[in-house]
């Protein structure tokens, strides 16, 4: 699909994961530009997760001739602007027009290197705005009514892309919250959900809002990112032959690209010989003991 100079960038978000972008125990947000350059090239965030629009958006961005586009590195909204004016909708915007994405997992092994609690029964939640029960459709009964569903002290936004940010438990949303949110999603959509996007027109203030009072594009163009942390977990090498096992003293992260060097006299206790060679894990053999994830190597 070719753009041409009627349509303009209406807002971005970026999805990464530090699993695939850093380099063995070298860290994607310390590295040089060079460097990170290098990393993204190789880089596709469908190796692991899938967004789309949601059914409802779908005919939004129909209606208001926007175009949803994926990249390696996310995805961009483009909409079709005045000739004479790129930041001018070609269509009015509602001001509080709400765009939702769906969030759904493509790796089985997603779970084992991304450093996150995992529920079946609630969603990760990114959104510029707090949701209002007021919003919904159809309000679900809750003890009490007045209460809002998400405490405006302790929501957290979709950080933009350059907060440096990594996701953490406080997206999850509660179970009460999630059967709020997919109300905004028909029936065939749940399956496999695992967490949504809602960029609204107006945010909670104006640095995360998409349009200006005048309902134009506002400029630099906003950048939302989702950015997922890899997991570090103990390494457990266990030698079947002579029924032993040793552990490292401290966790280990987990990455696609790189090699992290194991040094027998520092990370065993006691220490192990100092020509022993250890290899690193494979994603597969992870256990989870009390609330220590460990890698298990088999040698």
């Amino acid at each position: 699909m070719s753009f041409n100079l009627s349509y303009s960038l209406f807002f971005e978000v970026t999805i990464f994961h530090n699993f695939f972008l850093n380099d063995g125990e070298s860290v994607f947000g310390s590295m040089t530009n060079d460097e990170k350059q290098a990393m993204i090239r190789n880089y596709d965030f469908e190796k692991f997760i899938n967004v789309c629009p949601s059914i409802s958006t779908a005919q939004i961005l129909k209606n208001y001739n926007m175009q949803f586009k994926k990249t390696k590195t996310g995805f961009k909204i483009f909409i079709k602007a005045q000739p004479l004016d790129k930041n001018d909708p070609f269509i009015k915007i509602r001001s509080d027009l709400k765009l939702i994405f769906t969030l759904k997992i493509n790796d089985s092994q997603f779970e084992n290197y991304t450093d996150l609690p995992f529920s079946p029964d609630q969603l990760f939640y990114f959104s510029n705005t707090i949701p209002r029960r007021s919003e919904f459709k159809e309000p679900l009964p809750i003890p009490n009514p007045k209460k809002e569903i998400f405490d405006p002290l302790t929501f957290n936004y979709i950080p933009f892309h350059n907060s440096g940010v990594l996701i953490s438990e406080s997206f999850l949303a509660s179970n009460t919250q999630t059967d709020y949110l997919i109300l905004d999603f028909e029936r065939i959509e749940f399956a496999g959900l695992f967490g949504a996007i809602s960029i609204s027109t107006t945010g909670y203030n104006f640095e995360s809002s998409i349009l200006n009072n005048q309902n134009k594009i506002i400029s630099p163009t906003r950048e939302f990112r989702i950015h997922f942390n890899n997991r570090k977990t103990f390494w457990k090498y266990i030698n079947r032959k002579t029924a032993t096992e040793i552990e490292t003293t401290s966790a280990k992260p987990l990455t696609y690209s790189g090699f992290v060097e194991i040094d027998p006299l520092t990370d065993f206790s006691p220490a192990e010989p100092e020509d022993s060679q250890y290899p690193n894990p494979s994603l597969k053999s992870i256990v989870k003991i009390n609330s220590n994830c460990y890698s298990q190597i088999f040698i």
